[in-house]
């Protein structure tokens, strides 16, 4: 018989390991670079490579627990603090500086997250 805590062990590895259930070509990126379009559905955006070059447009799929929030820099006695206010998609304007979090799963790319820059004309 295995001892109690070997026993638990292996359980533990069996219940909590990643791959089941889980998709495995499912991968986690991060992009950074300007808003070139958004509506209701999806947010587009033209992402800068390390070199700073521009890459191809990046569609991100928006779902009901995507994030949009825009940076929103406060005075809170006499410092600066950086705050975000939640943003809609539907708010968001091309050339916008925009930094997001997004996972790769097939062919869809969903967004999980995203922080922009204030519109210049706000």
């Amino acid at each position: 018989m295995l001892p109690r805590c070997v026993a638990v062990a292996i359980l533990s590895m069996l219940l909590l390991h990643p791959c089941f259930g889980a998709d495995t070509d499912l991968v986690l990126a991060t992009a950074q670079g300007t808003i070139e379009k958004a509506d209701k559905d999806s947010v587009t955006i033209r992402p800068r490579g390390p070199d700073g070059k521009f890459g191809k447009n990046l569609v991100l799929k928006l779902t009901g627990t995507s994030k949009i929030t825009t940076l929103s820099p406060q005075t809170r006695a006499g410092k600066v603090v950086m705050t975000q206010r939640e943003t809609d998609a539907k708010d968001l304007q091309p050339k916008q500086l925009v930094a997001v979090i997004y996972a790769q799963a097939s062919a869809d790319a969903v967004l999980l997250a995203a922080v922009v820059q204030p519109a210049a004309d706000k």
